[in-house]
């Protein structure tokens, strides 16, 4: 089996990746190639995250293993790797997908971001056409969100789509049963993250406004990495503070209230939303969060489809204990049934067992190599 993973792939901070017990391969690329790879992607007609990381030494060094026969399957994480398994027909190959890029552009059109404005364009144009076309390369495409494969499905309506939903581990996120804050919302992201900045501004200036009418004591709790410029500006209103760089951001969710996930674009599922229901804090969403959890979310999951909306049932939260507590213990039902990693991947250890009986046997077996650019 060989994976490629892209530089968004965990690391320890040894610069190593968090795959104990494997054999991992780095491939860097040196900032002039990523210049040259930028300059090359504007004339390819590739989307531009494709052409970026595009890195010869890697394809050659995966080419040698196909010709030795050292590989069984070849396991690609996230569309802009896909070129790399692309020239390799004869051995299954599977797509990680995990969100489709296309949608998230396709919805950012609703948010004016100036300096993005062109790249954005030209970037959604060819990941419609690029997303399509890398779908039909591989023998199986992993998605996390049903929206997703219904998104997909409108381009490509081949039946190789599998839903994935994104697990957690619960024993690292306990249910809280300790005091909490009754007036404190909270947002957790990657504050640099162009979603998750949107997502913060907008509740800050649109949304806590009317919670506040509602609850005057009501606090915004933004919580995250790298907050940019606008985030950190957030900080001058009253009642919202930012806190930057927090090592853990469990102990901040457990002891809020409700966490929010207002993001007004964006594709997948938000990794944010499963870390607060399994520690048992209510959670108020947009419906593009809330389409990623289907109809098995709606009794732990509330959705707000406009500021009004959504300001009122952040306030039902906060005034209410009994009618918090009944959702907090159906979030954290939602999560053990639904999204725990043995339950989320039990679709993975399918598809792999079907490759495996189709496989013949091969003797010793080879090694799995983690390939990165």
């Amino acid at each position: 089996m060989y994976a490629i993973a892209s530089p968004l792939a965990n690391k320890t901070p040894d610069g190593n990746w968090q795959l104990p017990g494997l054999k991992q391969n780095l491939f860097r690329i040196p900032m002039l190639g990523y210049v040259r790879n930028a300059c090359e992607a504007v004339f390819s007609g590739l989307p531009l995250q494709v052409k970026l990381y595009k890195s010869n030494e890697l394809l050659r060094s995966l080419a040698q293993d196909v010709k030795q026969g050292n590989i069984d399957v070849i396991l690609t994480h996230l569309v802009r790797m896909a070129e790399y398994a692309r020239p390799f027909k004869e051995l299954p190959r599977i797509l990680d997908m995990t969100d489709s890029i296309h949608l998230h552009y396709a919805r950012m059109p609703t948010i004016t971001f100036q300096p993005h404005g062109l790249a954005t364009r030209v970037e959604r144009s060819r990941l419609q056409k690029y997303e399509s076309a890398v779908c039909s390369w591989f023998d199986n495409v992993l998605l996390t969100s049903p929206l997703d494969i219904d998104w997909l499905r409108r381009w490509h309506p081949g039946s190789n789509l599998t839903l994935i939903p994104t697990g957690i581990e619960t024993s690292d996120f306990p249910f809280h049963e300790g005091p909490y804050d009754p007036n404190r919302i909270t947002f957790v992201g990657k504050l640099d993250y162009l979603p998750n900045t949107d997502a913060a501004t907008y509740f800050a200036r649109e949304i806590l406004p009317r919670v506040k009418q509602a609850v005057p004591k009501a606090e915004f709790v933004v919580v995250g990495w790298n907050p940019p410029l606008p985030v950190r500006r957030l900080a001058r209103i009253p009642s919202v503070r930012v806190l930057a760089n927090v090592p853990d951001v469990r102990p901040e969710l457990a002891k809020s209230a409700v966490s929010v996930a207002p993001m007004r674009f964006g594709a997948g599922i938000q990794v944010k939303v499963l870390e607060s229901l399994a520690l048992g804090t209510p959670t108020v969403v947009t419906e593009n969060v809330f389409g990623a959890f289907g109809e098995e979310g709606r009794e732990a999951i509330l959705v707000g489809r406009d500021p009004d909306e959504f300001a009122r049932k952040v306030a039902n939260i906060l005034g209410d204990a009994a009618y918090r507590e009944r959702l907090r213990r159906a979030g954290r039902r939602l999560i053990e049934t639904r999204f725990q990693w043995s339950q989320v991947l039990a679709p993975l250890d399918r598809v792999l067992d079907d490759i495996a009986e189709m496989r013949p046997e091969k003797n010793p077996a080879p090694s799995l190599r983690i390939e990165a650019s």
